[in-house]
């Protein structure tokens, strides 16, 4: 009986204790909810936090956004219900009232004084308004169809006659016109001006006209043109020569010319000429002769002549100043001279017929100036003996010399039948081989023996003795034969350096 008691009371306490942990489950459950909605409610109001008003026409949208710019708002009007923006809507946000003003757009077709456009107006706007918006503001005189001060509410045509006040000058006579639209040629019209081909115009004829437009009208001066190979009549408005040529499309070059001043007023009837002028430098190469110079000889009867070396032509450049008028030259003058390569002379040998067995030579000297110098050089030892005294003697032909020195050594005799000298001589007897170290080439001299009895005659240097160089022999004779050098063999004899 006790036990049963201890069960029961046991059972009893264990529903007790499901009972309040269920009461705590439910509690904790509601609590949890409410602590949800609770943060909604706040993170809502802290996400549109800010109130504003859409105004779209006639309608007014109360709203709240999480800021205060003009899409925030728009977007938040959309949700109550407001249409969406299309091209050609606009809208405008006052930060200080958060008011967002939207304006729906409407296209209007306006002709204005006959050129037609389609312009986008808004809603409520006037004509006038609209029109100011887009660029095309209204005159006091304008005649505008429907009336400015209509507001606008749907799509419509809108056609514009403007007022223009214009000035026509003809000759010095003014006249003010009024139209509403039109052209140029309009308000001549209007002005009694009645246009023609002869008339200029300050303003093309079928310019739209404007407010406050002057006109100005002349009458044209005719006039020629003779340039680049033809002739052409122009007219156009009083002006100066020059002017007038270049409205007709003549461009003068710097050294063109013209048959009257660029400055003088055109007149009717007027011929102008222009010349085409071009100046250029031009460049030419010319040939310098080469000139002859003559050696005189009695081996040659006199009149005959005998080319030794021939000449080479030089070469210049010349630079002129060419002026070309109309592509014909008209003057050429030299600006400068530039030799490029100097001639070479042709040397010729001329006759004198003189009657010696011994030709006479007279060599035009090499214009060094040299003197014969016997010193030995490089260890040479000729045999020879020098006096430096002057003198004269009388040759085997009556003729008398005078000599600066003379030179007395061994001399031997040589002969090349028609051969030339080692420096361009034909090798004849006048010739004489030396060493040029001592006896320089072009010296002119009269050898003999010492006693007098065996003479060579006259003779120049013109050769190069390889015995001389040697130191051998002090001069080597050219002959024409054998049998003349055999009368040499080899000897003393006497150089008569001739002055």
């Amino acid at each position: 009986m006790k036990k049963s008691k201890v069960l029961g009371e046991a059972m009893y306490y264990k529903q007790q204790m499901r009972k309040l942990w269920l009461r705590i489950a439910v509690l904790a459950s509601a609590g949890a909810l409410a602590l949800t909605l609770i943060i909604a409610i706040i993170l809502k109001a802290t996400v549109y936090s800010v109130s504003g008003t859409v105004q779209d026409g006639d309608t007014t949208y109360s709203v709240r956004a999480g800021k205060a710019d003009q899409e925030a708002l728009l977007n938040a009007a959309q949700r109550k219900g407001m249409p969406e923006l299309v091209p050609g809507d606009s809208a405008e946000f006052d930060s200080e009232s958060c008011t967002v003003t939207v304006y729906r757009g409407v296209e209007i077709t306006v002709t204005d004084n006959g050129a037609a456009s389609t312009i986008t107006a808004r809603k409520g706007a006037t004509i006038e308004e609209a029109l100011r918006d887009n660029g095309m503001a209204l005159g006091a005189d304008d005649v505008v169809n429907p009336d400015r001060g209509l507001v606008i509410s749907a799509q419509l045509a809108v056609d514009i006659k403007r007022c223009c006040h214009v000035t026509v000058n003809f000759e010095g006579a003014i006249r003010e016109v009024t139209l509403y639209g039109g052209t140029v040629a309009d308000a001549l019209k209007e002005a009694g001006v009645k246009f023609t081909e002869d008339m200029a115009c300050s303003e093309s004829i079928d310019a739209p006209l404007e407010d406050g437009m002057e006109l100005t009208v002349t009458m044209l001066t005719a006039f020629t043109v003779t340039a680049d190979g033809k002739t052409s009549r122009f007219k156009v408005s009083p002006a100066t020569v020059g002017e007038a040529l270049e409205k007709c499309g003549f461009t003068l070059g710097e050294h063109d010319r013209l048959n009257v001043p660029k400055g003088r007023a055109l007149t009717n009837g007027l011929r102008v000429v222009i010349q085409r002028v071009k100046i250029s430098e031009e460049k030419e190469t010319e040939e310098i002769d080469y000139g002859i110079q003559y050696v005189s000889s009695s081996e040659l009867p006199e009149g005959q002549t005998k080319l030794l070396s021939a000449g080479l032509k030089g070469e210049k450049e010349l630079v002129y100043r060419a002026t070309y008028v109309d592509g014909k030259l008209e003057e050429r003058e030299l600006l400068s001279e530039k030799v490029k390569s100097d001639p070479v002379k042709q040397i010729v040998m001329r006759g004198t017929g003189m009657p010696t067995t011994a030709p006479k030579l007279e060599f035009i000297d090499d214009g060094s100036g040299a003197t014969p110098d016997p010193t030995p050089i490089g260890g040479k030892k000729p045999s020879v003996t020098v006096s430096a005294e002057a003198g004269a003697l009388t040759d085997p032909w009556g003729n008398e010399i005078s000599y600066s020195k003379t030179i007395t050594g061994t001399c031997t005799a040589y002969c090349i039948p028609g051969g030339t000298t080692s420096i361009g001589l034909e090798a004849v007897r006048g010739v004489v081989a030396v060493d040029p170290e001592i006896i320089p080439y072009g010296t002119k001299m009269y050898v003999a023996s010492p006693d007098g009895k065996i003479v060579y005659g006259y003779g120049v240097a013109g050769d190069t003795g390889g015995a001389c160089m040697a130191g051998d022999i002090i001069a080597d004779l050219c002959y024409d034969t054998l049998e003349e050098c055999s009368i040499i063999g080899r000897r003393q004899m006497v150089l008569y350096i001739l002055e």
